[in-house]
């Protein structure tokens, strides 16, 4: 089993000039600094799920070394994987519901817009709002894979601890592990980039508004 790492988030480096009123360049700050603060807990489950991957990784390389005559321990090790699963689970629902409160603190981007005069300024915030509402969509696609593969994982797991299955069976779903195992690389690419896309559009466009105000 692979490890699926993440980007590590939206940069938290707003450094805007300081200005006053409430400017757009405060707006945005506020926002963004919102948005930040509500992936704490996206950002922390991420060395905990590396961890818990890592681990399950090295049962599961045990339990292939094992033979016929060591079935009780390929049982102990087999459990272990499933509740290692289990435990994954449980952070991914976290990570969800982090990612949720960042994309609700996020909606307070259409205030910024309304708000903005320039209609430049208010096609760039646009961008940037559209580049992060794909990135949360991104997670999303990302989270149904890595359920999908969590629930073949934990089916192989069932399978290796019963010394009754076949092995056509067992390479079946390993295969259909693999594929999925695929399935969530790519997702996991697909959000890293959308991160690294909006971390970009989001410095250039504090970039703009520093000189804007110089």
């Amino acid at each position: 089993m692979k490890r699926y790492i993440l980007a590590a988030g939206i940069s938290s480096a707003l450094l805007l000039s300081a200005c006053s009123g409430t400017s757009t360049e405060e707006q945005l700050d506020a926002v963004l600094k919102e948005t930040f603060d509500a992936e704490k807990d996206y950002r922390d489950t991420q060395s905990e799920m590396e961890k818990l991957e890592s681990s399950e990784q090295e049962k599961f390389e045990t339990i292939m070394a094992l033979t016929q005559e060591e079935q009780e321990e390929v049982k102990t090790n087999a459990e272990e994987a499933i509740a290692s699963v289990d435990e994954r689970l449980e952070l991914l629902e976290t990570e969800k519901s982090s990612m949720g409160s960042a994309e609700e603190a996020f909606q307070e981007i259409d205030t910024v817009i309304e708000e903005t005069e320039d209609e430049a300024m208010k096609d760039d915030l646009t961008a940037l709002k559209t580049k992060m509402h794909e990135r949360f969509d991104a997670h999303a696609d990302f989270a149904a894979a890595y359920e999908g593969l969590a629930a073949e994982q934990k089916e192989l797991y069932e399978m290796l601890s019963d010394e009754e299955t076949e092995l056509q069976v067992l390479q079946e779903k390993t295969a259909a592990v693999n594929d999925m195992n695929q399935e969530v690389q790519n997702a996991v690419t697909v959000f890293n980039e959308k991160t690294e896309q909006f971390n970009e559009m989001k410095n250039n466009l504090i970039e703009k508004l520093n000189a804007d105000n110089e």
